[in-house]
């Protein structure tokens, strides 16, 4: 599934002609909303969806073709919302311009986080805030580490491949 990036969730349905309240990370609200394509895993598949109507007020919702009622919506609310790698806009081509909402690191969510020194750790599957620093949660099947996100540490970040490539303490990894 590394041909697909998860640029959110889907919520619990809206009313009763197949729409579903979505949650989208912040980085990637350009993408969803031009968006023809999404696509849902279902039985362990990313499954593609049309784009039938984004609404982006208060509360945003999709609807998708073919997902025309409440029940229909329930069998797909909680569940990852996908896109294609390829469909993700360029960063030179975004025009939509996003507020900081305070974490510096949360685009990082997802990333491969690789040790210079060692190699892969892991997936970062989190971004923590405490009041000294960021620490991402990373993990690797069944280990987990916090790692402080501190620029001193961090020896590239690469949105295109979506790795954090970091200079990690001896042992940090050990603990």
């Amino acid at each position: 599934m590394s041909d697909y990036v998860n640029i959110g969730s889907l919520k619990k349905p809206f009313g009763v002609k197949g729409e579903l309240k979505v949650d989208i990370e912040p980085a990637f609200w350009e993408d969803f909303l031009r968006a023809r394509v999404l696509f849902v895993t279902l039985n362990g598949k990313p499954l593609p969806y049309f784009v039938e109507r984004i609404e982006a007020g208060n509360v945003a919702l999709l609807k998708l073709e073919e997902v025309d009622s409440k029940e229909a919506a329930s069998r797909m609310s909680n569940r990852p919302l996908l896109l294609r790698s390829q469909d993700l806009l360029p960063a030179e081509e975004r025009t939509l311009e996003l507020e900081e909402e305070g974490l510096e690191y949360q685009r990082c969510v997802g990333f491969l986080l690789i040790d210079v020194q060692t190699g892969p750790v892991g997936t970062i599957v989190e971004i923590l805030e405490y009041p000294q620093q960021e620490m991402a949660v990373v993990r690797q099947e069944a280990r987990e580490w916090l790692i402080p996100l501190h620029a001193g540490l961090i020896h590239e970040l690469d949105e295109a491949e979506r790795v954090l490539r970091m200079d990690l303490p001896e042992g940090l990894l050990d603990l």
